[in-house]
């Protein structure tokens, strides 16, 4: 792992743990075990609908990777719509040096039928301003595992959502969804609506993207191997999650949030003040 050559969004702690936020930790755990419960109960009826909707495609299928349509990567002409890059364009990295792109994954998912979308495809709204009130210098969406760099370390969206000024869409008004992933020789971090974001990494299937023949006919089907331009923090199953709000809910008496905590009450404590103002 090489070091960064910035810490991306510094997310700093205004005030100590308070029982406002140890609240939102607790009707965040109460809302997890109920859904677990749900889950258990409705398991065989999900596994229907999950075949019914794998069989008209992809919208049912894996999920999403990467930056909604109409996100603005920076470039040294500026910033340009990242469905309008091409192979071999330049585009800024956080540490301001122009690198080309090796290759664009692209991926696609159709509604048919469904009222919302599922886990698998539904964007995370990153609202302009959520960062210190001032990143991203507007509506930023992109999937629930990429990865934003704060404080040095790559957080993936999903794990930094607080129901104010970062949320997961569940319904977008469209029925269709494209994604794209920008590969560059390295893994990197580039701007996207002005917020440092990283680019595609070696663990990420390329197979699970539309064009993946494309991939193959120029590099082959093995991924490449890349070091992470930065650790990594994130939540891995609902166990961990659980977990991460229990931390949160005690920390008032007693504070033993890990650093992504940390991170995520911060934002959430912002973004209480914004809509307070």
């Amino acid at each position: 792992m090489r070091s960064p050559d910035q810490k991306g969004i510094e997310v700093t702690p205004t005030s100590s743990p308070d029982l406002r936020s140890s609240r939102r930790h607790f009707m965040s755990a109460a809302t997890l075990v109920g859904g677990v419960l749900s889950a258990v109960m409705l398991a065989p009826r999900q596994a229907s609908a999950q075949l019914l909707a794998q069989s008209k495609g992809r919208g049912g299928g894996g999920g999403a990777h990467c930056f909604l349509k109409g996100t603005q990567i920076l470039t040294p002409q500026g910033e340009q719509s990242i469905e309008d890059l091409r192979i071999g364009d330049l585009i800024l990295t956080a540490s301001g040096e122009g690198k080309p792109i090796k290759w664009i994954g692209r991926m696609r998912f159709e509604r048919s039928g469904q009222a919302s979308w599922d886990d698998a495809a539904a964007p995370i709204r990153i609202a302009r301003g959520a960062f210190n009130g001032d990143l991203p210098h507007s509506d930023l969406y992109m999937s629930c595992a990429h990865r934003l760099l704060i404080n040095g370390l790559l957080i993936p969206a999903g794990d930094l959502v607080n129901g104010e000024s970062i949320t997961r869409l569940r319904s977008t008004g469209s029925d269709v969804l494209e994604y794209l992933h920008l590969e560059l020789e390295e893994h990197d971090v580039i701007l996207a609506n002005g917020a440092p974001a990283e680019t595609l990494d070696g663990n990420v299937g390329r197979a699970d993207f539309d064009n993946f023949d494309e991939y193959v006919a120029r590099y082959g089907a093995r991924p490449p191997s890349q070091i992470l331009y930065a650790p990594i923090a994130a939540r891995n199953g609902r166990r961990q999650v659980l977990q991460s709000h229990l931390r949160g809910i005690f920390a008032p008496l007693c504070d033993r949030r890990q650093p992504l905590e940390i991170i995520q009450d911060e934002l959430a404590r912002q973004a209480d003040r914004r809509s307070a103002a």
